[in-house]
């Protein structure tokens, strides 16, 4: 890519290179202008960028030619949108893989069904799956893991990554019986394993692509590692460092898609706030007279209103009451 840029912008020397900032940018305003993907233009700049930075490290630039060049929002020019499979479409694929009497650059459908179960469990991309020896797997220990070799690893760090158990249960039986320093996938399968997933697609019954565009595809199964770690409720700094990203906006902004389906569940799992219904007004107690008949009708009506009446007024009549109660008693009120 650089090799391309430098050829295209004609930087022949490094000082054409440090002094080539307009230069970059019509070069790739012409590729904007010309239908390139903004995910394209973006990585361009950012080859450059980092053979720049390489260059100042070593103090053969004084200046950054690119620092005052920004990526494109790539939002705003989706070309390819990935979608996550959901459980149910995982199982499928994997069942129907395992059935699949059909072989794929001398890949069997049991090879195939436990390429995509580490795929959609580690979120492993495919040049790291076609590295995997069987002692990269440390199926004894507690957790039980799976290595990938520097030289291997997108990111050129040696990664441990843990196993969940049923996936451990079928590497051990997946493995027995092989031989620890061969690759188990050897060939070529990894340049063409996106043909192969859409095979296998088709016989678990699911479409590549939905209705609205969205695509599976081989690289999609860390779209949905990633995506099956959010609905699991993992924290975001985990889903991270699980996905091995160093941004943690890749991480939640590219592989992870969720559904409104699955927003429902999250706001399901709040905790319940209660609302009181508002307390019923009773009618304040009368003090019930000696005898039912006894009540004047006048009264009664006051009786029927009495919560709405002031308190004042229905101080009065209680007291009234109390001593019509005594004077028929016979004793004086008090």
């Amino acid at each position: 890519m650089i090799r391309t840029i430098t050829a295209e912008c004609r930087y022949f020397i490094l000082a054409d290179l440090q002094a080539g900032g307009e230069a970059l940018e019509r070069y790739l305003a012409d590729r904007r202008e010309k239908g390139s993907a903004y995910r394209t233009i973006n990585a361009d700049l950012i080859a450059v960028r980092s053979f720049c930075r390489w260059l100042l490290t070593k103090k053969r630039m004084r200046e950054d030619p690119t620092s005052g060049l920004r990526r494109l929002n790539v939002d705003e020019d989706r070309r390819r949108e990935r979608r996550p499979l959901t459980d149910e479409e995982s199982q499928r694929l994997i069942d129907a893989t395992s059935r699949s009497s059909r072989e794929y650059q001398h890949l069997t459908g049991k090879d195939r069904a436990v390429i995509y179960t580490l795929a959609q469990r580690t979120g492993l991309r495919r040049g790291e799956l076609r590295s995997l020896k069987p002692y990269s797997f440390e199926l004894r220990s507690d957790p039980p893991t799976v290595q990938i070799e520097a030289a291997n690893s997108k990111r050129r760090q040696r990664d441990l990554l843990p196993l969940p158990h049923d996936v451990a249960e079928t590497m051990r039986e997946y493995l027995a019986g092989r031989t620890p320093n061969e690759r188990l996938w050897p060939g070529s399968w990894w340049y063409r394993a996106a043909e192969m997933l859409r095979l296998d697609l088709a016989d678990a019954n699911i479409e590549p692509v939905d209705a609205q565009g969205k695509v599976v595809d081989f690289h999609g199964q860390r779209t949905t590692f990633i995506t099956a770690l959010a609905r699991a409720g993992v924290l975001p700094a985990m889903a991270q460092k699980l996905a091995r990203h160093s941004d943690i906006n890749l991480t939640m902004g590219t592989y992870t898609r969720l559904q409104m389906t699955d927003m429902v569940g999250a706001v399901d799992k709040l905790s319940l706030l209660r609302h009181s219904p508002e307390p019923r007004q009773e009618p304040p107690c009368v003090p019930a007279a000696s005898n039912a008949t006894d009540i004047d009708p006048v009264l009664e009506r006051l009786v029927t209103s009495w919560h709405h009446l002031p308190e004042h007024i229905r101080q009065t009549i209680v007291t009234l009451l109390e001593t019509t109660t005594d004077q028929k008693a016979g004793s004086s009120p008090e």
